[in-house]
């Protein structure tokens, strides 16, 4: 049995995104700025929550991070397929 494209690369995707947004964060002070403040921001927002609140912010962030998480798999995944198909349509016309 065969399996999927995404199975099959699912580590490869999940490796090389770790790589780059410790690229980014090493290379990009402009990304980095915008992370520190975005962490900032939220732990700011959950400290001025009631404690029940909290959980709430915390189960929110936890949502958005699984919703980016699936978000950021099937962009890198669709990113293969079109390079496959533009490499594809190049051998086909590309004379032998």
């Amino acid at each position: 049995m065969y399996e999927s494209l995404e199975s099959l690369t699912d580590p490869l995707i999940r490796i090389r995104l770790e790589r780059m947004y410790r690229e980014l964060l090493d290379h990009d002070p402009i990304y980095k700025q915008l992370l520190l403040e975005s962490s900032e921001c939220f732990r700011q927002l959950r400290i001025a929550l009631p404690e029940e609140q909290q959980r709430t912010s915390f189960l929110y962030e936890d949502a958005q991070l699984s919703l980016q998480a699936i978000l950021e798999r099937s962009i890198y995944l669709q990113g293969f397929k079109d390079a496959l198909y533009v490499f594809n349509e190049l051998q086909i016309s590309s004379p032998a």
